[in-house]
């Protein structure tokens, strides 16, 4: 009996690694997240049965206790499992729970790891996530609660506060309020951030400031959006940029490098 996790990238098929896709070509039965490009890696085992168990914010989502007693239960009747997670499994793709459902019942796992929305869109902005003598570390934190944690930022601000170069998961919604935290617990208004929507598939780019998004937000998007902050991202370049013409209008005037923060 064996559960394998697979990390599928961001969206792109092709930023699959070739473990993956070969580990994926096995596959009797898929059990995947809702993936920007479920065709494209379907192609991978057309025979296997494909399951949808993805969450999306604010909408109707498969319970996480479900998906971990049918990895178990699909596992015991000899079948080839796989757990298809976007990005990488072990960040923010709650795999916690579902190694610990596979280990009480003695099935054994195996975890290949997959390109997370971070590397993927520096990469597309053309940009580091250090830099030397501006960035030397990089936190990986999401704002976005649970059903049963607190109510409170202080966390996520702290570890976003000790970086020199954040990435925030699953941040589009609360960005003006991130901005504004930010900015309160002592971000210079003009640090950078970029706004990437879809991760290696078509979106939002954004590059604006701390002060800007605080005051504006950002438009409405539509699928998962990373937010990265620091001066490392004053390198990156931003190629697709659909804001409307009033949002670009409408955007304050970010303070001068020699403002008080």
């Amino acid at each position: 009996m064996k559960v394998w996790f697979i990390g599928a990238g961001p969206g792109d098929p092709e930023l699959m690694t070739r473990k993956a896709w070969r580990m994926l070509s096995a596959a009797d039965v898929v059990l995947h997240d809702a993936l920007m490009n479920i065709e494209g890696m379907q192609k991978a085992a057309p025979n296997a049965q494909w399951l949808e168990v993805g969450k999306r914010s604010g909408r109707p989502s498969v319970e996480q206790a479900f998906i971990c007693r049918t990895l178990v239960t699909l596992a015991k009747r000899g079948l080839t499992v796989v757990r298809l997670k976007g990005g990488d499994p072990s960040i923010f793709g709650r795999l916690a729970e579902e190694l610990q459902a596979c280990r009480t019942e003695n099935i054994e796992v195996e975890i290949i790891p997959g390109v997370t929305a971070a590397c993927a869109a520096a990469a597309e902005l053309q940009t580091s996530l250090t830099l030397r003598g501006e960035s030397r570390s990089v936190v990986f934190v999401t704002p976005r609660l649970g059903k049963h944690e607190a109510n409170t930022h202080s966390e996520w601000l702290a570890a976003a506060m000790a970086a020199q170069t954040a990435v925030l998961y699953m941040a589009g919604a609360q960005a003006k309020d991130i901005c504004h935290a930010l900015i309160e617990a002592g971000k210079p208004k003009q640090t950078p951030i970029c706004i990437v929507e879809n991760a290696s598939r078509v979106g939002a780019r954004l590059k604006l400031t701390l002060f800007q998004v605080a005051q504006q937000g950002l438009p409405k998007l539509e699928g998962p959006v990373t937010l990265l902050v620091g001066q490392a991202l004053s390198l990156a370049l931003v190629q697709q940029t659909p804001l409307t013409d009033d949002f670009a209008e409408r955007m304050p005037v970010p303070p001068s490098q020699h403002a008080v923060a």
